[in-house]
Formats: structure tokens, sequence, C-alpha cells
């Protein structure tokens, strides 16, 4: 098969000539995604998210980013890009935190301005103690005590750190154990469909028990349904994000849903207490459990799940493996 060579050239300048004026137009819309408080029942902060032009090809910020990457320039924007969240932020006057995504490679490269999102949210009249950064790894990281030196100069400003999509990419259990942020999200594949899937369970609960144990708050990416949301909060997650509570928007709403709200609202009377009862697909749901007997399932955060399983085993799973 031949390949236009010409064509190939022809389209990469043409390119970055689009996104160089994306940047200096500064042609770029920031959009908010709630991220909910799932026991107190409210707005906990806001994802800032960024959009290309809506009449471009580069709207969507997958296509933006990866053009900037082919033209050299994808710090750059990155860093716009964080100029116009913050800018947005302020103005809509957004309660809460604000996450703002930040590459690992902005961080520690050579030629980061230091101080630049400093510089950025005072300028807008942010605190920074509203700012969280959230670290979004595009390719692997090697040089951990440079990022950790980093990581610290923003904790010293005020800042709180955030790790992204734990579960995928190259290393994000050594980011955890490295970093120790304050926040961490779980990927999204491990809570679509949780409410179907035991092993999804057990390893929402593994990551909550290290969590707690670390001092650091989980946040579960990608709650799109109310069985999901009712799974991930019975599992002592307190913290959530999904169109379960809105998309992102450019003005996004203050408070949760009505039927999220419902959900989240704790057992009425007594009878909630040590009562079990059972969830979808075989996941057993036990609160305050004080009396549970000698060999029953681990407790963690006062709930026990228990898979009820032909075979004592995991579907899909080899004989003789068990969950904890």
């Amino acid at each position: 098969m031949s390949v236009n060579t010409g064509a190939v050239h022809t389209v990469l300048p043409e390119l970055c000539c689009e996104v160089a004026q994306i940047m200096q137009q500064r042609s770029l819309s920031a959009v908010f995604q709630p991220i909910a408080d799932l026991r107190e029942r409210k707005v906990f902060g806001y994802e800032g998210l960024i959009r290309g032009p809506s009449n471009s090809r580069l709207h969507s910020p997958m296509a933006l980013f990866s053009a900037a990457g082919q033209c050299g320039c994808f710090l750059q924007l990155e860093q716009l890009c964080r100029e116009v969240v913050v800018e947005a932020f302020v103005q809509q006057r957004l309660q809460g935190k604000l996450f703002l995504n930040v590459s690992p490679e902005r961080l520690i490269g050579a030629d980061y301005r230091h101080g630049c999102t400093m510089q950025a949210i005072e300028r807008a009249g942010l605190d920074p103690h509203r700012v969280i950064i959230e670290l979004t790894e595009h390719r692997p990281l090697y040089d951990y005590s440079l990022l950790c030196a980093a990581i610290a100069h923003y904790r010293a400003m005020g800042f709180s750190i955030a790790i992204d999509n734990l579960g995928e990419g190259f290393s994000s259990l050594r980011r955890w154990s490295e970093l120790r942020p304050e926040f961490v999200k779980i990927d999204r594949h491990f809570v679509q469909n949780i409410h179907q899937d035991p092993l999804k369970a057990q390893f929402l609960r593994s990551i909550q028990q290290i969590a707690e144990n670390a001092g650091a708050r989980v946040i579960a990416e990608g709650i799109e349904i109310l069985p999901e949301l009712q799974l991930v909060k019975d599992l002592g997650i307190s913290l959530g994000q999904g169109y379960v509570f809105a998309r992102p928007s450019v003005t996004p709403p203050p408070g949760l849903p009505p039927e999220s709200i419902r959900l989240l609202q704790p057992p009425a009377g007594p009878a909630a207490a040590g009562q079990c009862r059972v969830c979808l697909n075989g996941v057993r749901r036990c609160a305050n459990l004080k009396h549970a007997a000698a060999g029953a399932a681990s407790v963690s955060a006062g709930l026990v799940y228990r898979v009820r399983l032909q075979s004592g085993r995991m579907p899909g799973t080899a004989p003789g493996h068990r969950l904890a």
C-alpha cells in the first residue's frame, strides 16, 4: 500500500497553525464536573476540564492535546488550560475545591517556569488551599525523586495532591506509594457495573482500606447509574464523580440531583442497625456487625462483604482463588 507522504507533511503544518491560533487567541472553554461528598450529600468541589473551539476538529481535549504533542507545545498548552480553568472557576464563584489537572512532566520539566501556576492562582484571587493538583499520567515516569521534591514544594504553598486513574496506566500504585497523595481517584473501569461484578467490589474495598490507613480519601470516577452509586457508598468511599451527578458543563450545578441525595440518605430507624440484606448480584452488605461470629467475612469500616458463589469461588477465577 502506497502512502502519500506529501499529504502528511502538508497536514502537520496546518494542524500546528491551528493549535497555535487557538493558543494565541485563547479559544478555549473551561467546563466543570462536580465531585460529590457522599457522606455530606453535597458538592465537595469541581474538576476543571477544557474544550477547544466548538466548530473545530480540535474541540475534544483528546484531539487538542494530541495535536499539541505532535507540534511540540503540549506543556505550553497545558499551562494555558490551567490559567483558563482557574479564571473561569473564580469568575463563576464556584464553591468547594478545584481539581486542577497537571502532568508530572510539567512539574519536573527543565523548561517549567517555577511559580507560574501559583501566579495564575494569585492573579485570580484563589486561595491555594482550595486547589488540588491532580496528577494525570500520559507516559512512564522514572525520576520519582524530582517529582517528590516538586510535590513537597507545592504542598508547602498550600496545595493538596491527587493521583488520577488508579488501576490504569504505567505506575499508578507506585505513584501512590511514593507521593502519598491526599486524594486517590479510582479508574472508571473498576466502577462501571460494579453492582454486577463482585471482583470489582472487592478491589474497591481493598483500595478503600489502604486509603484509610494512608490518610487519603478515595474518589470513585465514572459513576453513571444509581446502583453503582449505591454500592460505592456502601463500600465506605466518601467521594464520587460521574454522570449520575452531572456531566461536565460550562455552568455546573451548585448541588446534587434529588435522586442522588435520596439514595445517599442514611438508613432511618433502629432496625437499620445490624441489618443485613442482599445487594445486587450476590454481593451481601451487612452494616454494624459488632457481634459477627468468628470466621465471618472480613470487616472494614463497619461493612462486611460476602460473595455468595457456587462452588465457593469467584466466577472466572481459578479454583481456590477466593475473596479475602
